[in-house]
């Protein structure tokens, strides 16, 4: 069985938009990267979004990653500036001149050519950088595949960078049950075996994840303010994590634990929507649902930090099931794709992390996932926040309880993961394109008073 690697999928990068953002960010160093491996040192760059990236991008920010990436922005850099910071200084000097030289106006270089939905991938983006007297030197077409991960360029097509794979819950299970051993071992013995990794390696790279995914969690409890963008969105989180633990005993609808982790996913989806670093788990739009549950988790039993790997092993395997046999991307299958690969993820985590056995795990995973097909993918304004945000934390909240459901159980139950996964896959294809994270339908015809496509703004 092929296993592609779990940090394929598990990786830090900025938001609002892995697909949107993030994806369209990597294409543009790429093209970059292209240009300077051919001896091109001086050209003019423009870049035509199409699809999805076209009506959605103002709000996903996709005009400033694609400038940040041509400028060799690097996401996962700590202490690098802005994605916002990097687009005024190329704005404002119209180009980029670090060694490269591009003339490059974001304003007058980038168009969002929303002429044609019926597209091969609904986030398609080219590049085309010409010499002063038009002559082409470098044409590339890359597809933001979903969750960070882009074919085109120097990545190869879609099969390459998923990684050729047979892999299924089905198989992975009855290769557990047949040796004896949990899916997070399952797991480690891939990355060790399959793809070279020492256990040393492996635990350095998920102790960044994890630590990662708790900033997150903690820069969102403690900033206040609006959220980027024309809906002038409050951040909640503060206030609400303030109004918990002043008088628990009032919100008390639900318990505790369970609210706690509603609003650790609220403040994280709440950082990704002002353009945060945050790890895909699948996605940047889905980033809050698995630390949430997971850190909870942690608070309440006292869990030691190398159980959060583990959990994070089982996260990431359930996530690289649904990405091969079906999609990570609201702009292919809606946010059942994002928000419910999510929670199956989180799902399956929890209930490793409560002692699970693998068919309890499955069970969790499925659960969680089924409860989320047919969700769309409707953003208001074109924005990763209404109602992308909330989301994160009902998909929290549904992770816990199927976790619940799944240990109270014998883990026996009548519709397989992969069964689910494959339901999704064809709901997705089944779903009209304007519930696919293109604003032209759904919750996005409402509250907001302009059209996705327009610009953002002055500051967004």
């Amino acid at each position: 069985m092929n296993v592609p690697s779990v940090f394929t999928l598990l990786s830090i990068g900025v938001g609002p938009s892995s697909s949107h953002t993030l994806g369209p960010l990597r294409a543009a160093r790429d093209f970059r990267s292209l240009l300077l491996a051919r001896g091109v040192r001086e050209a003019r760059v423009q870049v035509t979004l199409l699809g999805s990236l076209a009506y959605t991008g103002k709000g996903h920010l996709t005009d400033l990653a694609v400038t940040a990436g041509l400028a060799g922005y690097d996401p996962a850099s700590v202490d690098g500036p802005s994605l916002h910071a990097v687009h005024q200084a190329v704005r404002a000097a119209r180009g980029i001149r670090d060694g490269l030289v591009l003339q490059f106006d974001p304003d007058r270089d980038i168009t969002f050519d929303t002429g044609a939905l019926d597209l091969p991938h609904p986030n398609t983006l080219r590049f085309r950088a010409a010499r002063e007297d038009g002559t082409v030197l470098l044409e590339e077409e890359y597809r933001s595949i979903g969750g960070g991960a882009v074919s085109g360029g120097s990545f190869g097509d879609a099969a390459t960078v998923r990684g050729a794979s047979d892999l299924t819950m089905g198989g992975v299970l009855e290769a557990c049950l047949e040796r004896g051993i949990d899916l997070a071992q399952f797991v480690r013995e891939s990355e060790e075996g399959a793809h070279g990794l020492s256990r040393d390696e492996i635990a350095s790279r998920l102790a960044s994840l994890w630590t990662a995914m708790t900033l997150a969690i903690e820069r969102g409890l403690r900033t206040g303010g609006v959220l980027p963008g024309r809906l002038q969105l409050e951040r909640r989180a503060p206030e609400m994590l303030e109004r918990l633990e002043g008088d628990p005993r009032r919100w008390h609808v639900v318990s505790r634990e369970i609210t706690l982790a509603a609003v650790y996913a609220l403040a994280v989806a709440e950082e990704n929507a002002a353009g945060g670093r945050v790890v895909t788990a699948p996605t940047c739009g889905s980033a809050g649902v698995v630390p949430a549950t997971l850190l909870m988790l942690q608070e309440r039993f006292l869990l030691p930090e190398e159980r959060m790997h583990d959990a994070l092993l089982v996260a990431g395997l359930v996530g690289l099931v649904v990405a091969g046999n079906a999609s990570i991307s609201g702009a292919e299958a809606g946010c059942q794709a994002e928000v419910g690969t999510a929670s199956a993820m989180a799902a399956a985590a929890a209930c490793q992390l409560l002692g699970g056995s693998v068919l309890q795990v499955e069970s969790a995973a499925e659960m969680a996932l089924e409860h989320h097909l047919g969700l769309t993918c409707d953003p208001v304004c074109g924005l990763v926040q209404i109602p992308c945000i909330e989301r994160n934390a009902v998909g929290a909240v549904t992770a816990l309880n199927a976790a619940s459901m799944a240990l109270l159980g014998s883990g026996k139950h009548q519709i397989s993961f992969d069964r689910a996964v494959a339901t999704m896959k064809q709901v997705g294809l089944d779903m009209d394109k304007k519930y696919k994270e293109t604003a032209l339908g759904g919750l996005a015809l409402r509250g907001c008073g302009a059209s996705p496509t327009d610009p953002a703004p002055s500051g967004d």
